[in-house]
């Protein structure tokens, strides 16, 4: 069977826990300082529970969707479901919306319509992505000389992100296009952080596109990265949050009885 790429990251789920970066304070804070209503949250693409934990110790009753039991099993502070987003129906309206760097993983054609569906009127939809980038500009290099060397085809995509950028960028350019939605804002979160050479090893070998790689050519990265990478690595981090409000709702077809959208032909 051919592995799908949203579906790689239980084959590391240890390490995917031990070594992606958290969600900072302030990013969690923003969000309820935009205004969220009462009422429950529910968590898109849960992952190891990387930000299940950020939003749960906020006094919120949290459903957790998650698919991959490799991955699920790191996840607690939530009632967890296992399955995907499109064949998700959830049993209430949610007050909050979030998915942290899962989003790009759910249907195009139908996570918009999707996420009306889920959410109340007045409801908060927060999309969050983690951008990082090795913070040394000859360490950097030389990372990107071992890739175009060995996997030309895996694109480096770790340029700085500010606040100029967010709407020019994706999920923002598709979010501010949904007309059920308004009150938009944008905001980035920048820290820095140090790993250590093994750590940001076990770092790059948990993305998808690293993952993806025939397994010899994974092998021969994972060497040559191990020479690019001999001692702790300085790390920036951009946490970028995306929030908007649910200006109405399909309330009227829940109450008539017809099914949410289905990423089914």
């Amino acid at each position: 069977m051919a592995r799908e790429a949203s579906r790689v990251f239980g084959e590391v789920a240890e390490d995917y826990d031990r070594v992606r970066p958290g969600y900072p304070a302030e990013l969690v804070d923003r969000v309820f300082g935009y205004g969220v209503p009462p009422g429950a949250a529910l968590e898109v693409g849960a992952g190891t529970g990387k930000a299940t934990v950020a939003f749960s110790g906020r006094g919120r009753d949290v459903t957790a969707i998650e698919p991959d039991p490799a991955m699920a099993r790191f996840v607690h502070g939530a009632r967890l479901v296992a399955t995907t987003f499109e064949e998700y129906r959830p049993d209430r309206e949610f007050a909050l919306l979030y998915s942290a760097d899962a989003w790009h993983w759910t249907d195009p054609a139908t996570r918009w319509a999707n996420a009306e569906w889920a959410l109340m009127p007045g409801g908060v939809l927060a999309l969050i992505v983690n951008g990082e980038r090795v913070d040394d500009p000859v360490l950097r290099q030389s990372m990107v000389d071992a890739y175009a060397e060995i996997s030309p085809e895996v694109e480096i995509r770790d340029d700085r992100i500010t606040e100029d950028d967010l709407w020019r960028l994706w999920p923002g350019t598709e979010l501010a296009s949904q007309e059920r939605f308004g009150e938009f804002e944008a905001h980035v979160f920048s820290y820095r952080m140090v790993r250590s050479a093994a750590d940001q090893l076990a770092h790059l070998a948990t993305r998808s596109q690293f993952r993806m790689l025939p397994a010899e050519v994974r092998s021969r990265l994972t060497a040559a990265l191990a020479g690019v990478f001999t001692s702790d690595v300085p790390i920036a981090v951009d946490a970028v949050l995306y929030l908007a409000r649910l200006l109405s709702s399909n309330a009227s077809n829940r109450s008539a009885g017809i099914g949410r959208p289905s990423s089914s032909p």
